[in-house]
């Protein structure tokens, strides 16, 4: 029992420390090497396949935005800092990890017992 509970815990251990490359969920994702996103002209983060879509250095609206090793990887929508639209001269680019691809989500509410419960159970006419 005792070594199953030592295997278990490492495992554990070694499973959330391996690959998590999650910085905190408010902040998105940390590139852990040099990244390129795709952004519109103002810094926005857009799906990459727009800059695909378009010739090698952006355009259409459209532009490859370049971050380095440890900068945060913006949500789509969410601008891009800490980075440049210019490329390191000899840097290697790689696209981001694809479950970066996420827009944030907006908060939800989920109603409650405000105006509309106000005669709930109530034995008034």
């Amino acid at each position: 029992m005792a070594f199953d509970l030592k295997w278990t815990t490492a495992m554990a251990a070694a499973l959330l420390a391996s690959g998590c490359n999650r910085a905190n969920a408010d902040d998105g994702w940390t590139a852990d090497q040099d990244t390129a996103i795709c952004t519109d002209a103002q810094g926005k983060r857009l799906p990459d396949d727009r800059c695909r879509q378009t010739r090698v250095g952006g355009g259409g609206g459209a532009f490859w935005y370049f971050l380095g090793r440890g900068r945060t990887i913006p949500f789509y929508g969410e601008r891009a800092t800490g980075g440049s639209f210019r490329p390191a001269s000899g840097g290697r680019y790689m696209t981001a990890p694809a479950g970066s691809a996420m827009t944030r989500a907006a908060a939800v509410s989920r109603g409650g017992f405000g105006a509309s419960a106000a005669r709930f159970g109530s034995i008034h006419a």
